[in-house]
């Protein structure tokens, strides 16, 4: 029986857990913040699904607040936490990992495994251990104590890793179960196949007011309105230009949408309207001006998406004025400097690299 720790118990976390457990596996879950557990624990390690299908309620093995309990033994660690968390995962996780364990970000946004790579080297990690990056979360799913209800399970989820010739450890070990994890072609298909930047700060920054006003609203069918969806598509266009210069190609967020989910229009906002995996997902509700801090949509997508796609932008030498509007207007409102705190060139070891280096990493 394969043994998987999962890193993170919000609402992907959960689905993870619970699917993992459904699918006949060992499932250790972790969370460094004690409220996100104790719910599981209050209901005897078990986790409620509702939504898709998956076998109804899974018992986990463990659940628990220490992280060297949680990933001994495991074969595959999932890491579930915003990725503006991964390096401080990566920092603790350090001393615990050991040779030949496969480490998951799921998903890693951009530059994920790059920046993990960077600091379990100076962390002095002598562990073998292969890192590996999904290009999205697997689930759209939403959780409420020890219930998580899943809306959509995608078709297919690419992943790569540093080495390729690796990484095929991981898809032996996950696809007899999950086969909708499939190998991508190179690291920058993943990292320059972020949805996550699109979908998420765009439509939260221009929707703020309807958020702390605490107006109800579905926040892919509602908060995607005709000129938000547009500005959307312009943002992908500058994310496909950048991918191009670099050499590489990914599916535009139209392409994305039909793939994942089968879903089609004549432009995004169309699409989105078309979604019925999306309908049912509720906008957060701000009860107070410092609220908005927490919003992950901003917090976790700025630094380690839009951040990273403009820097290699520059790099490249590809104007990107519409994802550098939404990073200053994002430093505006939320008071803060995503692009010196995220994964900048320097943060993913890319700065004294050549274009070539960086293409053929």
């Amino acid at each position: 029986m394969t043994k998987y720790a999962i890193i993170g118990a919000g609402n992907a976390g959960l689905a993870m857990a619970a699917h993992l457990k459904q699918i006949g596996g060992e499932v250790s879950l972790y969370d460094v913040v004690e409220t996100q557990l104790t719910p599981v624990i209050e209901n005897d390690n078990t986790i409620i699904v509702t939504g898709i299908d998956l076998g109804g309620s899974q018992k986990i093995d463990q659940v628990t607040m220490n992280l060297a309990e949680a990933v001994e033994g495991a074969e595959l660690i999932i890491c579930v936490t915003p990725a503006h968390t991964h390096k401080f995962v990566a920092r603790d996780l350090a001393e615990h990992l050991v040779s030949g364990q496969i480490l998951l970000l799921h998903p890693g946004r951009t530059g994920g495994v790059l920046e993990v790579h960077k600091v379990l080297q100076a962390q002095k990690c002598q562990a073998d251990v292969l890192v590996m990056e999904a290009q999205t979360l697997l689930y759209a799913a939403r959780k409420e104590g020890a219930s998580v209800n899943l809306f959509g399970l995608k078709k297919q989820v690419s992943c790569a890793g540093l080495a390729q010739a690796e990484n095929q450890r991981f898809f032996d070990l996950i696809q007899p179960h999950l086969p909708q994890f499939i190998p991508a072609p190179t690291l920058w298909h993943t990292s320059l196949h972020n949805i996550g930047m699109l979908f998420h700060p765009t439509p939260t920054l221009l929707n703020l007011g309807r958020m702390e006003s605490g107006q109800p609203f579905e926040y892919y069918i509602d908060g995607f309105s005709p000129s938000i969806a547009a500005l959307v598509e312009k943002l992908d266009a500058e994310r496909l230009a950048v991918a191009s210069a670099m050499g590489i190609t990914v599916p535009s967020v139209m392409a994305w949408l039909e793939s994942s989910y089968g879903v089609v229009g004549e432009n995004l906002y169309e699409a989105l309207q078309n979604a019925d995996n999306y309908r049912g997902i509720t906008a957060p509700h701000l009860a107070s001006v410092e609220a908005k801090k927490g919003l992950r949509y901003v917090t976790e997508d700025v630094p380690t998406g839009l951040v990273p796609v403009s820097e290699l932008g520059r790099k490249f030498g590809v104007e990107t004025p519409a994802i550098d509007t939404i990073i200053n207007l994002a430093d505006i409102l939320f008071e803060a400097n995503f692009r010196a705190g995220g994964r900048h060139l320097e943060q993913l070891g890319l700065q004294d690299l050549s274009l070539d280096e960086i293409v053929k990493l």
